[in-house]
């Protein structure tokens, strides 16, 4: 590696002294690469040794260069790509400075330009806009309608980075979302993380977008990736930027197929434990409500702790009237001592009104005996859980039981 004191950034442009490395982009679900993106090394041209892309860019842009060099990297990677022999199948993403977008097209051009040059097919090249560092959404959505017109893919780039906004993703409708990877990095070991993510993929199909997870370095976060929804993978797991041959795509491809294989793996796991989890619940559920049809109203707390101390999937149990308010306390079993109790999550208590929640409305209003909710975070304890609601009633009244099975334990801050 060389400094920045090494290196002439006029002297790279003149010479036209960098290299082109392409990091592959796959597709899981068809077990194939997909794509590359090109990325940028500086090669002196003194010895040839090489010149990281930080550096390069930081030297071009002090000297008033980034537009030069932004035309040589795009120039550069699109006649590297045309070399590659599977090329048609594939798709090449150009990653586009953002000072460039006050040329009035003239660099849209460009690229059709340098595409036409080598023959490409502008539906094999798609052009990366970092979204948050373009604050004007009228010139946002005029570029990316620009190169629509012409035929290329547009990509948002390190979305959910800085001030990523999710209005942006429908002003703009591009045709690949990029979620960066300060959102991807870890992402099994974070709920709040899964959570962002889900929200994304959810408007993408809205929209017709794609999602592509970059940065991808843990198998585990690549499988939670595929769990969530995402469609293409892009990280130094499968290949770090290099010259794209033989070696290079073999190796990417026997990581694709061992994802694969794992994926698969944990689909049938995940069925088998949900199937035993669900079983086990509604084994709980059933003798609760076999016992409580023999007591009077006021054995049923006693019920209640027997049922929480007994069983650890248990969160809390409690009682709602025919109206949704709550009878009594909530019960909680005496080791559950991860409930928290502050102004945001505190056991719901007694006359608290539940008549807005789905495991109270769906009962009463839509006749069912009983009903399971989805996961959601319980104010309870901030943890992520499920609600099984049942009818039951004592002395002619009719009541409904909520017990809060944990889904899983989530580490929420005071």
């Amino acid at each position: 590696m060389v400094s920045h004191l090494n290196f002439d950034i006029k002297e790279i442009l003149d010479k036209e002294s960098i290299i082109t490395a392409f990091q592959p982009i796959v597709s899981l679900k068809r077990k194939k690469i997909v794509g590359l993106e090109a990325l940028t090394r500086g090669c002196s041209p003194s010895d040839e040794s090489i010149i990281p892309p930080n550096l390069l860019f930081e030297s071009a842009e002090q000297n008033g260069k980034s537009i030069e060099l932004d035309r040589l990297c795009r120039r550069t990677a699109i006649k590297n790509f045309h070399k590659i022999k599977n090329h048609r199948d594939m798709v090449l993403f150009v990653n586009l400075n953002t000072s460039v977008l006050n040329q009035d097209g003239e660099l849209q051009m460009l690229t059709k330009y340098y595409a036409d040059s080598e023959g490409i097919d502008y539906s094999n090249i798609a052009i990366e806009i970092v979204e948050s560092a373009v604050e004007n959404n009228d010139k946002l959505i005029e570029v990316i309608e620009k190169y629509r017109e012409i035929g290329f893919f547009v990509a948002l780039d390190d979305f959910g980075a800085l001030h990523s906004n999710l209005n942006r993703l429908v002003i703009t409708k591009p045709d690949i979302i990029k979620i960066d990877r300060c959102l991807v990095h870890n992402v099994s070991k974070s709920y709040y993380q899964r959570s962002i993510i889900k929200s994304i993929i959810e408007l993408a199909k809205t929209i017709g977008s794609l999602t592509l997870a970059e940065g991808l370095e843990e198998e585990v976060d690549i499988l939670t990736c595929y769990e969530m929804g995402i469609d293409l993978y892009q990280g130094f797991y499968f290949a770090r930027p290099s010259a794209y041959d033989e070696i290079a795509v073999e190796s990417c491809l026997n990581k694709v197929l061992t994802c694969a294989d794992k994926i698969k793996k944990n689909i049938e796991t995940s069925i088998h434990e949900n199937k035993e989890k669900h079983k086990e619940n509604q084994k709980i559920i059933e003798e609760v409500e076999g016992r409580l049809n023999k007591l009077a109203i006021k054995d049923f707390f006693q019920e209640f702790q027997e049922t929480a101390n007994g069983n650890d999937s248990v969160q809390c149990i409690y009682l709602l009237d025919s109206s949704g308010t709550q009878i009594g306390p909530t019960i909680c079993g005496c080791g559950k001592k991860n409930l928290k109790h502050n102004h945001f999550f505190r056991p719901a208590e007694e006359l608290d009104d539940h008549s807005l929640k789905d495991y109270y409305y769906y009962i009463s209003h839509l006749g069912l005996e009983r009903f399971y909710t989805n996961p959601y975070i319980s104010l309870a304890s901030g943890q992520l859980c499920r609600t099984a609601s049942f009818r039951t009633n004592a002395g002619a009244k009719d009541y409904i039981v909520c017990i809060d099975f944990i889904e899983q334990k989530l580490d929420i801050q005071d």
